[in-house]
């Protein structure tokens, strides 16, 4: 299958709004100039959260990874959010990170898990132009936990240092191995060995997270508490992109698809509410769907015929189109086609998202609507807050994600041969629960995400091997990023929340 520019760009886009952005150089400092000394940015802070006035410190900093030689090879920004008063060994941290690959953390610092958040329409409505708005995340998981956002190499602020570049940090075991380093320096110069440790990833942060479990636990003997996923790719074949021979992709994802027509009013038969939907179409899609699938060739036409009208029953697709498609509908495709008869496209990461096309006879969207409409209010913001609330002042642009990342990754080492596959990761995060018996799971999706959609989530990870009985699995309203939808913020922080505390098991 033919793979459109605008739909090679979202292949890469797992969890963050894409923009243009600037060429930055990829290197470091040079070796001849004096070693630059690490910047660090100290306020302190309070607010209100529920009945409890809370003090707080934010610690923005550099800290530089090092390689056996003692020499700088990266500056990891980080913004750290600790309770002051709170004994080390008592309050646990959590390390925030997006995904991309190549995104910063800002995403999910805006978004869900910070103090302030973006104050956005929860509708998927417009935001419109400057000024936005921040408000008070009193919903914050800081409730539980002392926060620490992770700008990896080529993000943020964080950039290589010495003979190292940009893009020698680009790959799956690359960035999992400087991650884990910077996780290990900094609970080393702030004390926190002891602390209860979490790691928090979205989209591609799914992956990282699960690279991360074996090197932190194993290679570098840093024992986790909790991994906390939010939209998580784990499998890359159960994911809407490579999908040539790679029926499993059409039947995890069919279920979402389902959900975002029924938001958008297209399906023909009246439905008592989506749950109702959403359980019929779960079962078909793992039973008839994927039995007709199997059968490739060999299906007849009447039982094609006879799958296209269910699957017309849930999308809202048109039969002829269906059966056009192979019985196979590709998402971005999807999310051209579900209201052409408007003249409009919708989200890929947020299928409630839509807006008028120019181009109506197209086979794909133009852009995509949750990216236009999310990505300048938070850069915008997040750029005057670390200036004004964080007292932040560097000599280097914020970069809130970076192209060239995406473009460069490389693949595992252990995937460079001919037969090497998808990329998928849920071995390795089954594997730390067996070497970490007190390890847990919590993962987060949503029913109106295209790319990572809540069903494959669930197939991923419940064929993972990883004990149900350590691991939650939460489905809310809302896309990707559901915490943009105000209801499923508000829940999905006071799950986490729970989960941290000991509780949440599914």
């Amino acid at each position: 299958m033919k793979v459109r520019p605008v739909i090679a760009a979202l292949m890469f886009v797992l969890c963050f709004p894409l923009f243009a952005q600037d060429a930055k150089p990829a290197g470091g400092d040079k070796p001849s100039e004096k070693p630059p000394e690490p910047k660090k940015f100290v306020k302190q802070h309070r607010m209100k959260i529920g009945a409890e006035d809370v003090a707080y410190t934010t610690t923005s900093e550099e800290i530089f990874l090092k390689d056996g030689a003692g020499k700088n090879t990266a500056s990891f920004f980080t913004i750290a959010y600790t309770k002051d008063g709170a004994k080390a060994d008592d309050r646990p941290v959590t390390f925030v990170f997006n995904g991309g690959p190549g995104s910063a953390s800002v995403w999910l610092h805006f978004g869900l898990v910070g103090p302030k958040v973006i104050d956005i329409p929860s509708d998927a409505s417009d935001p419109g132009a400057p000024p936005y708005k921040l408000r008070d995340n009193t919903s914050t998981i800081f409730r539980a936990t002392d926060l620490v956002f992770v700008d990896p190499v080529g993000t943020g602020y964080s950039h290589a240092l010495g003979d190292k570049k940009d893009e020698d940090f680009w790959g799956y075991d690359e960035d999992a191995d400087s991650v884990a380093e910077f996780i290990r320096g900094y609970i080393t110069q702030h004390n926190r060995w002891n602390s209860p440790k979490y790691i928090l990833g979205e989209s591609y942060g799914g992956i990282r997270s699960s690279m991360l479990v074996p090197r932190l636990q194993g290679d570098l003997g840093v024992g986790l508490n909790g991994v906390i996923l939010i939209s998580p790719a784990l499998n890359m074949g159960t994911l809407p992109f490579v999908v040539a021979g790679n029926d499993l992709s059409f039947a995890t994802h069919l279920p979402a698809l389902a959900a975002t027509a029924f938001y958008h009013h297209k399906l023909p038969d009246p439905w008592k509410d989506r749950a109702t939907l959403l359980r019929e179409v779960e079962k078909f899609a793992g039973s008839d769907y994927l039995v007709a699938l199997f059968q490739g060739d060999h299906l007849s036409d009447a039982e094609k015929d006879k799958i296209a009208e269910q699957m017309h029953r849930y999308t809202g697709l048109s039969k002829q189109y269906i059966l056009r498609s192979n019985l196979r509908i590709y998402a971005p495709r999807f999310i051209k086609e579900l209201l052409r008869d408007e003249g409009k496209s919708i989200g890929l990461l947020d299928g409630r998202y839509e807006q008028d096309e120019l181009d109506d006879a197209a086979e794909f969207p133009d852009g995509d609507p949750f990216n236009a409409k999310t990505g300048p209010i938070y850069v915008s913001l997040f750029n005057t807050y670390l200036h004004d609330e964080l007292g932040v002042d560097m000599d280097r642009r914020y970069f809130p994600q970076s192209g060239d990342a995406n473009q460069k990754w490389k693949r595992p080492a252990n995937r460079r041969g001919a037969f090497s596959g998808f990329v998928d990761v849920t071995g390795a995060l089954a594997q730390g629960t067996k070497d970490n018996e007190a390890l847990r799971i919590f993962c987060a999706a949503g029913y109106d995400d295209l790319t990572t959609s809540y069903f494959a989530t669930s197939y991923m990870l419940e064929h993972s091997g990883i004990d149900a009985s350590r691991m939650t699995i939460k489905d809310y309203d809302g896309g990707h990023m559901m915490y943009l939808y105000r209801p499923s913020n508000q829940a999905v922080s006071d799950d986490i929340v729970a989960f941290i505390n000991g509780g949440g098991k599914k």
